[in-house]
C-alpha cells in the first residue's frame, strides 16, 4: 500500500479510541487519531464509573492524572424502588483506589485520556469528521474525512473505528443491525446542592423508568434519566419531559428538593446497538461502535476501556499478519463480555416486572453471599460466570 498517512488510524477520541491509540503508541506504532469535536466536549453519560474502570485506567498509566482532579470516589450504589432498596457495596479490602469507583464529568475524563494518548506519541487531529471507510479490493485501507469544508482521504495499514453509537465507519461497511429491545431514551444533566449523595450513588426504579444519581466531585451530582423511547409526547419540550418523568420517582424528588440544575439537558437514544461483526480485513470496531446495551448496570465505559486493551492486541497481530482477518478479536470480546451481557439482560428482564424486581432486592438484602457476588460483577472486578450458574440463581430467587 502506497501513500500511507499512518500505520494505524483511529476514528474517534472518546475513551475507547484514546485508550486504543495510547496502547498502540506505547508499543511503538505510528498512530493518527481523528476526532470530529474539540476537547473538552460534553457527552451524555451517567458519569458513574465502576472499580473495573479504575483498574484499566491504572494499567493504561492515566490514573494519577485522573485522581489529581479530585473526582468523587463512590463506594457503591443504592438501587431500589419506592418501597425497598439494596446497597451495592464494593469490596474495599484496604485498597480504596482499587475498589472504589470514579465519579467524574465526561468532558474531564475524556480530555485526560486524550491528553494521555498525546503524551504517548499519538498524533491527534480534532475537528476532523470521519465520513466512512475507504475500501480497496474488499479491504479497509483508510477513511474518507471532511475538515474545514474540505474532503480528503486518509490512508493507513489498519483502521480502528471508535466513532460511537452512530459509527460512520460501521454504517459505511453495512455492519449495523436493527435493535428491537430494549429501546430507551437517556437524558442527563448535572445538579448542585443534591441531598444525601456523597459516598454512594443511587438508582431509583419506577414503571418503565429509572434514574441514577451519581456524585462527580465538587458537590455536583449527575442525574441520568432513562425511559421508553416512545414516552416523550409529540412536541413536548425536553425540559418538560425531564421534569415530568423525574416527578414519577419519589426518591429522586426528595433528593432534588433543594437542588439546582447547572447544565443543559443532553440526550441520547436508542440506548442499544448491534452489529454484524466487529472486525474484518483492515479494520475493527471498539467501544460503542462495536455494540452497546441499555446502561442500567453502567458497564459502557468499562467495555470501552477493556475493549481497547483487546483491540490493541488484535491490531498488533493484524499488523504482523496483514493478510489475516482479526477474527480472534471477536472471540476475545465474547470471552470478556458475553457473560456480563447475559447478567445485564437478566437484570433488564427483572426491570420489566416491578414486583419481581422488588422480590429480588429483598432477597439480596437477606443473602449476603449472593449480594457480594453480584456487587463484584456489577463493579467489573469479578467474573460474571458465577452469577449465571443455576445454583446462584436458585439461591437468589428461592423463597
Amino acid at each position: 500500500m502506497s501513500g500511507l498517512n499512518a500505520e494505524v488510524l483511529v476514528a474517534g477520541g472518546g475513551p475507547a479510541g484514546a485508550a486504543t491509540a495510547a496502547l498502540l503508541a506505547q508499543r511503538g506504532h505510528d498512530v493518527l487519531l481523528l476526532e470530529r469535536a474539540t476537547f473538552p466536549r460534553e457527552k451524555p453519560c451517567a458519569e458513574y464509573l465502576s472499580p473495573g474502570v479504575v483498574d484499566v485506567v491504572k494499567r493504561l498509566g492515566a490514573l494519577g492524572d485522573l485522581l489529581a482532579i479530585q473526582p468523587a470516589r463512590p463506594l457503591g450504589m443504592r438501587v431500589g424502588t419506592e418501597r425497598t432498596s439494596f446497597l451495592v457495596t464494593y469490596a474495599v479490602d484496604g485498597d480504596p483506589v482499587g475498589r472504589a469507583g470514579l465519579g467524574i464529568p465526561r468532558p474531564t475524563f475524556d480530555h485526560v485520556l486524550l491528553d494521555h494518548a498525546r503524551g504517548c506519541g499519538v498524533r491527534v487531529q480534532e475537528r476532523c469528521r470521519v465520513r466512512g471507510a475507504l475500501l480497496e479490493g474488499g479491504r479497509v485501507v483508510g477513511v474518507r474525512t471532511s475538515r474545514l469544508a474540505k474532503e480528503t482521504e486518509i490512508r493507513a495499514r489498519f483502521v480502528v473505528a471508535a466513532d460511537g453509537l452512530h459509527s460512520s465507519v460501521a454504517r459505511s461497511l453495512g455492519l449495523d443491525l436493527p435493535v428491537r429491545w430494549p429501546r430507551r431514551l437517556g437524558l442527563v444533566a448535572r445538579f448542585d446542592n443534591v441531598a444525601g449523595i456523597d459516598r454512594f450513588g443511587e438508582m431509583h426504579v419506577g414503571h418503565e423508568l429509572y434514574c441514577g444519581l451519581a456524585p462527580v466531585g465538587g458537590g455536583i451530582v449527575n442525574v441520568g434519566l432513562v425511559g421508553a423511547l416512545g414516552a416523550k409526547r409529540a412536541g413536548e419540550p425536553v425540559e418538560r419531559y425531564f421534569e415530568r418523568r423525574l416527578a414519577e420517582l419519589p426518591g429522586v424528588v426528595e433528593a432534588l428538593s433543594t437542588a439546582r440544575r447547572v447544565t443543559s439537558i443532553r440526550g441520547i437514544g436508542p440506548l442499544a446497538r448491534r452489529v454484524r461483526r466487529v472486525a474484518g480485513p483492515g479494520y475493527l470496531l471498539v467501544g460503542d461502535a462495536a455494540g452497546f446495551l441499555d446502561p442500567f448496570t453502567g458497564e459502557g465505559v468499562y467495555r470501552a476501556l477493556r475493549g481497547a486493551e483487546l483491540a490493541a492486541d488484535a491490531v498488533e497481530r493484524a499488523l504482523a499478519h496483514p493478510d489475516a482477518v482479526p477474527g480472534d478479536y471477536e472471540q476475545a470480546r465474547r470471552s470478556a463480555f458475553a457473560e456480563k451481557e447475559r447478567v445485564c439482560l437478566l437484570i433488564q428482564g427483572f426491570l420489566r416486572s416491578p414486583r419481581l424486581f422488588e422480590y429480588v432486592i429483598r432477597r439480596l438484602n437477606d443473602r449476603a453471599d449472593v449480594a457480594g457476588t453480584l456487587s463484584g460483577v456489577l463493579g467489573d472486578y469479578q467474573p460474571a460466570s458465577p452469577a449465571l450458574r443455576p445454583r446462584f440463581l436458585w439461591t437468589l430467587l428461592k423463597p
